[in-house]
């Protein structure tokens, strides 16, 4: 294991929800906290046919245009359909990530998603989609991972600090 993480800049325990302050102040050997600042409603699967739902009615309702006042009811039906799936995908994304001396925690409200010591992760994968980075971190067998997410605040520290932490060199990462 590495001996020198990077230096914390991040234990801003105020900006966790309660429920994931709770958790976290109950480890002795937390280094750094990250949070995810971002909601379930700003999901472009949801938020995206829902301005456009406004947008529409609101513009077929002043100028009494039909066309604008269907498509409307169509994105605002879409937006119906979309908000169990962007929950039920909501509930697997990190709302903090806590890095601790002997391992990593994602958290999401309170409860904790995925955990594990830093001797078990070999892997730490780099992956871009249409320009957003997230990084994946492997652990266990192939098919366990933790994503750690664009959203994530200070995200490239946080995966640095795995980097330090693990003693992985930096040529494991790669792109996918």
């Amino acid at each position: 294991m590495a001996s020198n993480p990077p230096a914390d800049a991040s234990l801003t325990l105020e900006a966790l929800d309660e429920r994931d302050r709770a958790i976290v102040a109950e480890m002795t050997d937390l280094a750094r906290v990250h949070v995810n600042d971002s909601y379930w409603w700003q999901n472009a699967s949801f938020a995206l046919p829902m301005l456009g739902f406004v947008v529409s009615i609101t513009v077929g309702l002043i100028f009494g245009i039909g066309e604008a006042l269907g498509f409307g009811i169509f994105l605002g039906a879409v937006t119906l359909i979309m908000v169990p799936v962007v929950l039920l995908t909501w509930r697997g994304s990190a709302t903090a990530i806590a890095v601790r001396e002997r391992g990593i925690a994602s958290l999401h409200h309170g409860r904790i998603l995925e955990e594990f010591a830093w001797s078990d992760l070999h892997r730490i994968e780099r992956v871009e989609y249409l320009g957003n980075v997230r990084h994946k971190l492997l652990y266990g067998d192939e098919d366990r991972f933790m994503t750690v997410e664009s959203e994530i605040e200070d995200a490239e520290a946080l995966v640095d600090a795995a980097f330090a932490y693990s003693g992985l060199p930096r040529q494991t990462e790669g792109a996918s």
